[in-house]
């Protein structure tokens, strides 16, 4: 809804970023020393997660395994994915975030290896943005293919690679995504962030 700055699909994990994510907005609403600065508002963007169980019914419900466990090139990987279905049900929520958010969106990763402690994942995984339409069912069609494209960048030759290379076990992986709206401002055609940085925490 309007008033509500993240949301989950579904009841499996996050995943590393998502959980961050929730984290910093629970610590955000927890302490106001965040409302001291004059004019400017502290918050996260907008988000919603599908969560890992997406995930998984996606992949199980396309039969995608075999191909993506195998040493297919990521441009048959992708297409594969592409072609699949995501669940049906998803179609109600997305329709809903349209209501909501009047920006354009930027589909993230969230494996449950991404954010670890020991070995970071930053960068492996693809990011997408689609712009703010009039056209809901083309918008539609742009979010599914962008998701679609982020599950599929689990099985891409590099990610392979950096699993091997981590020790971790690619059948293991699992993948949340987070719908994010991107804060900015709109001046002519274009749309422009409002800026860009890295936060960095000390434990």
């Amino acid at each position: 809804d309007y008033y509500s700055n993240f949301a989950r699909i579904g009841q499996g994990s996050l995943g590393g970023k998502g959980r961050g994510l929730a984290f910093i907005d629970s610590i955000i609403k927890k302490y106001p020393i965040c409302d001291n600065f004059d004019g400017v508002t502290v918050s996260i963007p907008r988000s919603v997660v599908l969560c890992t169980d997406i995930f998984d019914e996606f992949m199980e419900e396309n039969n995608l395994f075999p191909i993506a466990l195998s040493d297919a090139p990521d441009e048959v990987i992708l297409d594969k994915f592409i072609e699949a279905n995501l669940p049906h049900s998803l179609k109600d929520d997305f329709f809903a975030l349209f209501d909501v958010i009047d920006k354009p969106l930027a589909i993230r990763s969230s494996s449950l290896l991404e954010d670890s402690h020991y070995q970071p994942f930053a960068g492996v995984y693809s990011t997408y943005m689609i712009p703010r339409l009039a056209d809901k069912y083309e918008m539609y069609r742009l979010l599914s293919d962008a998701i679609k494209s982020v599950y599929a960048s689990v099985y891409f030759a590099d990610s392979k690679a950096y699993m091997t290379a981590t020790s971790n076990l690619i059948d293991q992986e699992k993948m949340a995504v987070i719908i994010q709206e991107v804060v900015g401002n709109e001046y002519g055609d274009c749309f422009y962030p409002s800026f860009s940085g890295v936060g960095r925490s000390l434990n």
